[in-house]
């Protein structure tokens, strides 16, 4: 069952990881960069930050090749073989992973299996540890697939689950991870098909400087699904690949939002009325996101009681 089978390394606390974890590995600075596109099927790879000719970037570090090379996230598809399905566990704590005991899931573990592509995140980039002020955040900002979609941790044999992301959570998913950490994680898919996860990596650097980069993370699920249909599948981000932030704007900037002067009272009055209205709708759309989340929590635990309703009775019945 999928309690069991999922053991991994001891997990650190809930959205926040420090470094110096069991997974040890050292990144040499002069890894290559590989172009053209690659599915990914089996084998160790890693998502990580990366300056690629200068710029913060998302990358895959691909281990399953000697020496290992660095990938564009866009350049990937990361196909789960069939060799990945697992059972649900009937089991309460796993409530979150919208998926009836028993029924088939594929999982890419948290521990490694040959026959598996084995997933993970590292912010051991020589560069990256060098110019970052202490770790970055990795941002799930949402997810487009046939099913149920989530990352968690679990620490030992009997541990629960830690929840690092789940696909029917509405908004920014955030975790963040110390420098020098390796870790690996349950990736679990509930159906077959095309995934693409809006995925972002930022961080301050040392120089006060904030970067960012958000790609897509593509998985096609199942052996039967078009690793070709994945590629095409389209780039959720809102916006373009390798952002910067810098500081924040010159304070002279404020001489733009100077009062109107003499005769210009009417325009003011005159733009107040759609500044209002987009106030109103902001309002109206983080009540409807607040409704959609405790929808979708109602929802699960809907399920769960119904299910130990039936376990009871079950057991009434037997007496």
């Amino acid at each position: 069952m999928l309690a069991v089978a999922l053991l991994g390394t001891t997990a650190p606390g809930a959205h926040a990881q420090e470094g110096d974890d069991d997974l040890g590995q050292t990144i040499a600075p002069d890894e290559a960069d590989a172009t053209g596109e690659a599915v990914l099927n089996v084998g160790h790879v890693d998502i990580g930050p990366r300056f690629a000719d200068g710029e913060w970037r998302v990358h895959g570090r691909d281990d399953s090749q000697s020496p290992p090379v660095w990938r564009p996230l866009t350049d990937v598809v990361t196909q789960v073989v069939d060799a990945a399905v697992q059972q649900a566990p009937d089991d309460p704590d796993f409530a979150f992973l919208d998926a009836e005991p028993g029924s088939d899931l594929h999982v890419i573990p948290q521990t490694q299996a040959p026959e598996v592509i084995w997933l993970g995140w590292n912010t051991q980039d020589p560069e990256v540890m060098e110019r970052v002020n202490r770790g970055v955040t990795l941002t799930m900002h949402g997810v487009d697939g046939p099913g149920h979609f989530a990352v968690f941790l679990q620490n030992g044999d009997l541990g629960a689950p830690d929840v690092l992301w789940d696909g029917d959570d509405p908004g920014p998913q955030e975790l963040w991870v110390d420098l020098n950490t390796h870790t690996h994680a349950n990736w679990v898919f509930t159906e077959p098909g095309v995934y693409v996860v809006d995925f972002e990596i930022s961080a301050d650097l040392i120089t006060g400087e904030r970067v960012r980069d958000r790609a897509p993370l593509r998985f096609a699920v199942g052996e039967e699904t078009d690793v070709r249909e994945a590629f095409a599948a389209a780039d959720p981000a809102d916006e373009p690949a390798g952002e910067r932030e810098s500081a924040p704007p010159d304070a002279d900037g404020a001489d733009d939002t100077a009062a109107p002067d003499d005769g210009s009272a009417d325009d003011a009055e005159g733009s107040a009325l759609p500044a209002t209205l987009a106030a109103v709708g902001g309002v109206l759309l983080a009540l409807l996101v607040a409704a959609a989340a405790l929808t979708l929590r109602g929802r699960r635990a809907r399920r769960l009681a119904e299910r130990q309703d039936a376990e009871a009775g079950e057991g009434g019945a037997a007496s």
